[in-house]
């Protein structure tokens, strides 16, 4: 059983991840969802053989076999990335033959999470960019679901608020030096999907992460105090671990407290 569902999960990873690639590409251009795949350089249409999530990448080379142009490491790269994400999720709520209810609403709920934080990073990390209207439809939704599998509401609005708040007053007394315009509408997903007070702990990784990969970054010499390094990916890092790993970090701030 359980690698029977390995196997599905990893599939089904991949090819959410696949439709999260033409979602990001898609979001950037302004184009619709709807219509066949194509390439982004020569808009030839792909075929079916050219449409496998990860093995078409190797299969090809990594370049568009009508123009030759290179294919953009993200393809690969999210598609494994959210195959390891379901794969998460399902073994952290096993099934059994019953399947159920409850159980399947926090698989979906967690894979919903993963898929709406991987577009988010990917759009920061190539454009520099937050989809805010994405993000905050996808706050909504995942928040809605999040109450109907039990969180308290106002724990949640709670936690949408004081995190946006708090980012968007870091956006506005550095005037947009410590980080972008974008970030407190992630941190509205944060709020609400973590609620409160898991949510400022979410925020507190993603510092702690940010700041120890910008001073590794800056001792070697990769980046100038200058450089605008994108914020999303420690923000996204933070939420997924203060998701996997509540009660340990509930745990800790209440012993700091006292």
């Amino acid at each position: 059983m359980l690698i029977l569902v390995s196997i599905f999960a990893i599939i089904l990873g991949a090819v959410l991840g696949s439709f999260g690639n033409v979602l990001v590409i898609r979001m950037k251009d302004g184009e619709s969802i709807r219509g066949r795949s194509h390439c982004v350089t020569c808009k030839r249409q792909l075929r079916a053989s050219e449409l496998i999530p990860i093995a078409s990448w190797f299969m090809l080379g990594g370049k568009c076999s009508s123009c030759g142009k290179e294919i953009h490491w993200q393809y690969p790269v999210v598609e494994a990335a959210m195959s390891v994400l379901t794969l998460v999720a399902f073994l952290r709520y096993p099934l059994d033959l019953n399947f159920d209810l409850h159980t399947l609403g926090l698989i979906g709920f967690e894979i919903a999470l993963g898929f709406v934080i991987l577009v988010a990073t990917v759009f920061d990390l190539r454009w520099k960019l937050v989809p805010v209207e994405f993000i905050v439809t996808s706050a909504i939704v995942l928040a809605i679901w999040r109450i109907l599998l039990g969180t308290p509401w106002l724990e949640l609005v709670m936690g949408a608020v004081v995190v946006s708040a708090l980012l968007g007053a870091i956006v506005f007394l550095s005037r947009g030096t410590m980080m972008g315009e974008g970030d407190p509408f992630v941190g509205l997903l944060m709020g609400a999907v973590l609620g409160f007070p898991l949510a400022l702990l979410g925020v507190l990784v993603a510092f702690v992460i940010g700041g120890s990969v910008a001073s590794a970054l800056l001792i070697e010499r990769a980046v100038s105090r200058k450089t605008e390094v994108p914020f999303v990916p420690f923000l996204a890092a933070g939420t997924m671990i203060a998701f996997w790993w509540s009660a340990p970090l509930l745990v800790i701030a209440r012993y700091a407290m006292l």
